[in-house]
């Protein structure tokens, strides 16, 4: 791999133009809790042993023992670079405590006040620094003032929480304030080993709380002046139509969006990544806003400008499905055209849920990877599991996962699907309507769209364009057309015509499609051709299917059970309590009580309990429990964290040798679930290894189920397929020799060497989902693609389908079902 010097040292270190298509996957490492050396040390060796190839430190509600960015804090946080350089980690440094970048810390705002963001906004009264004033119709049309039913707006500068990311003087502080702190706080030779600083989330100002009451636009105090000098003396009297139509609109919306995306690019990202290229560090990151070119609009212009004026290009694609192919083509396009070389990063898969899978985090990565992209940072993998970290947009990932053994084999597997069939080359150009959007684009659509991803929107005329060319894309990807990306102004200024061909950058494409929507020289739009017409691609040929054979299985242990014990946090935030019932009779076998957090004190029935205080929470021995209704009443070292309407809850789990029982049938639930109204009652008993487990009495266990079974092959095999499975992941071995990690949808193990003709014995580890752990298990749409705090909690939000209840939690329990294999297939 070839090394380019360290601008501030002269040591050697990695570049980042990759010859190679190999994927690089690193945690987003989310400190949370008090920082202690052991703990850190060992966490870092086991993201090596996970397969990572680096580590990115996030502050996360981190509680500040010791105080960020203090000596300690550089003491500690050099140790884990210098353990991640020894074992050959490469390490980035997250710029922020919390998200979004910029205000670091809270601090830029706290020395330098004049630093605050803001919007310039419509209101209904004059304040002393209106701009003016303007009247609209019922159809926002801009009218003579006093028109018969018109209202009047004034145009008024309003300060709003946050960072000012339009002024260079504010990143100035902010690289004073954080990064310059790392630079002189961290041990020089961890200084040198760390490859990055990760940006997060910046945008103009738009979506900063709180929210305008009718609406507004990106502002700050040198606007007046820096438009007059590049639109005219004229341009300030024309802003009503930023808000309103009327003559010449869809000229001056242009304008003006255009000029924001390129003055956030100068006061933001060119002095952050100047610096950062001055002390020989990568800058590395996204913003705000990114999902679709209309939500782009407000948030930063164009994202096509914005991706380039960083080391690598960068997106944030989260959740559990794809949601669309625009954005990710669009940074694999820009790396390609504009980026060192070809690499690209993503944030990616937060706020998956626990109940994401292998087959999940497959589909997602090829997803991903098929559009370009090659720095993988899972969001977020918590230093300490407790309970604010179980509702933090989990899943805490990998080191959390019921199936975190299996995850190298993921990475396995993706990697050999992209080497048997890499991505082809890129031969299409298409233009996004960015210009054609800002044209329409209406500040007061922004209010009423899904600040998470756009996936909601009011229907105007901006947003149908945004809704045609997205359609068209998708008509793209099901024809098979390896396209890539660009917008009207990137291309008019940047685009070569040569040699019967569009050279863009270091890209070169063989056509160039012209979406309807566009604002594009007509030198450029002649050059379009026709959009391909999309056809069916025909059905592939089944693969034979062997016999199935039945299987009967035997339990080699009986896994411990657990039951996560429903709690109510009190107003305090540190006192909780939960009621259960058991149903043991004499001679109950030994229980514990697992807490995630540390618990201070506990009591259970008035009886004072024996609390440890473990690695990652506390646990404490149960005995002499008699059959009937119990409370447990427990004291947290730290208050959970409340969230909008709602507060966090405690999590505790009830563990032992015990079935859990129903008192009413489980049914098929919402997404994928199995759900039951109980209520539940722990019984002795031992799991039967047919059927469905959960309704077995295994709800909310997640250590794995381990079984046997007799297989006869009547033939060498040199393929197992396992049918009628239900969980996250197996674990397969045959005659004690392991084949290895299987999961769905096809559950199917090749093998390298035949299994001889014959009787042999097959043992399985049967992995149930993360879900049936941590829930939300009462979330009334049971395992959602999406899992915010607001879902954890269970008060409606963005996160939430449309028509959701204002509460979202029902009293129901829902769990993801689990099933040993029904029968084994053999090819």
């Amino acid at each position: 791999m070839p090394l380019k010097p360290n601008l501030a040292s002269g040591a050697p270190r990695r570049s980042p133009t990759f010859a190679d298509p190999t994927l690089r996957f690193y945690p987003l490492w989310s400190i949370n809790a008090p920082l202690h050396r052991d703990r850190l040390l060992a966490q870092v060796r086991q993201f090596k042993a996970d397969g990572m190839h680096g580590i990115v430190l996030h502050p996360r509600f981190y509680p500040g023992v010791p105080p960020f960015c203090s000596d300690a804090w550089m003491a500690e946080v050099s140790a884990c670079i210098l353990e991640a350089k020894r074992i050959g980690l490469a390490f980035w440094i997250y710029d922020e405590n919390g998200w979004p970048s910029g205000k670091g810390d809270d601090q830029v705002v706290a020395k330098y006040p004049d630093s605050h963001s803001e919007r310039l906004e419509l209101t209904r009264a004059r304040a002393a620094n209106s701009l003016g004033s303007f009247w609209t119709d019922a159809q926002n049309r801009i009218v003579p003032a006093g028109t018969a039913g018109a209202q009047e707006w004034w145009m008024t500068p309003l300060k709003n929480r946050g960072v000012n990311p339009l002024e260079p003087e504010v990143m100035g502080h902010f690289l004073e304030l954080i990064l310059e702190r790392y630079r002189t706080g961290l041990d020089p030779e961890a200084w040198d080993h760390v490859e990055a600083f990760f940006f997060d989330e910046p945008e103009s100002g738009m979506v900063k709380g709180p929210w305008p009451e009718v609406a507004g636009v990106s502002w700050s105090r040198s606007f007046p002046a820096l438009l007059t000098e590049r639109h005219g003396e004229d341009y300030l009297t024309k802003l009503p139509l930023l808000f309103a139509r009327g003559e010449g609109y869809r000229e001056v919306r242009v304008q003006f969006w255009e000029f924001v995306c390129d003055r956030f690019i100068d006061a933001y990202l060119k002095p952050y990544h100047a610096w950062c290229q001055q002390h020989g560090k990568w800058f590395v990151g996204h913003i705000k806003g990114e999902e679709t070119p209309l939500f782009q609009v407000p948030t930063i212009g164009s994202n096509h400008r914005i991706l380039r004026h960083a080391t690598m290009p960068g997106i944030d694609a989260l959740e559990r499905y794809p949601l669309n192919n625009f954005f990710t083509r669009q940074v694999g396009s820009v790396s390609r055209q504009f980026g060192p070389g070809g690499p690209s990063m993503v944030e990616a898969f937060g706020g998956a849920g626990w109940g994401a899978s292998p087959e999940d985090l497959e589909r997602y990565i090829l997803w991903l990877a098929r559009a370009g992209l090659t720095e993988f940072v899972f969001h977020v993998c918590h230093y300490r599991l407790d309970s604010n970290g179980i509702s933090d947009w989990p899943p805490s990932f990998p080191r959390h996962m019921s199936w975190s053994a299996a995850f190298p084999a993921v990475l396995d597997k993706v990697r050999r699907e992209l080497t048997a069939r890499p991505n082809p080359r890129s031969d299409t150009l298409v233009v996004i309507p960015a210009r054609g959007l800002m044209a329409e684009f209406e500040p007061w659509e922004l209010l009423q769209t899904n600040i998470h991803n756009a996936s909601t929107f009011p229907d105007t005329p901006a947003s149908r364009i945004n809704t045609a060319f997205l359609d068209r894309l998708a008509d793209l990807d099901a024809a098979g057309v390896a396209y890539d990306l660009t917008d009207e102004r990137t291309l008019e200024e940047e685009g070569v015509r040569e040699d019967g061909s569009i050279r863009l950058g270091h890209a070169r494409y063989d056509r160039l499609l012209v979406d309807p929507g566009a604002v594009l020289r007509d030198d450029w739009v002649q050059v379009g051709v026709d959009w391909p017409k999309v056809q069916a691609s025909s059905a592939a040929s089944a693969e034979p299917v062997s016999a199935a054979q039945k299987l009967e299985w035997t339990l080699a242990a009986t896994p411990r059970n657990a039951w996560l014990l429903d709690t109510v946090t009190s107003e305090d935030l540190l006192t909780h309590t939960a009621q259960f019932t058991t149903a043991l009779g004499n001679g109950a076998p030994e229980l514990s009580l697992w807490f995630a957090d540390h618990a201070v004190e506990a009591t259970l029935d008035g009886r004072p309990l024996v609390l440890t205080r473990q690695d990652e929470g506390s646990s404490a021995p149960v005995t002499d429990l008699a059959d009937g209704k119990h409370e447990l009443v427990f004291r947290l070292k730290r208050p959970l964290r409340a969230n909008g309407r709602g507060r966090f809850r405690a999590y505790v789990w009830l563990e032992g040798d015990f079935i859990l029982h129903s008192g009413s049938p489980y049914v098929a639930g919402p997404q994928n679930t199995v759900r039951t109204d109980g209520p539940l009652v722990a019984k002795p008993g031992v799991l039967a290894p047919t059927g469905e487990l959960v309704a077995g009495g295994y709800a909310f266990g997640s250590a794995p189920v381990v079984a046997t079974a007799q297989v006869e092959l009547a033939a060498p095999t040199h393929s197992l397929a396992l049918a009628g499975v239900a969980g996250d992941a197996i674990r397969v071995s045959v005659d004690d020799r392991d084949l290895g990690w299987t999961w769905g949808p096809d559950w199917r193990i090749d093998l390298d060497t035949p299994l001889a003709a014959g009787a042999h014995r097959l043992r399985v580890e049967l992995v149930p989902s993360t879900f049936n752990r941590y829930g939300p298990h009462h979330y009334f749409n049971g395992d959602w693609h999406i899992s915010s705090p607001a879902v954890a909690i269970g008060f409606r939000s963005f996160a939430d389908a449309p028509g959701a209840p204002e509460r979202t939690h029902v009293p129901a329990w829902h769990f993801k079902p689990l099933r040993l294999p029904a029968a084994i297939r053999c090819r």
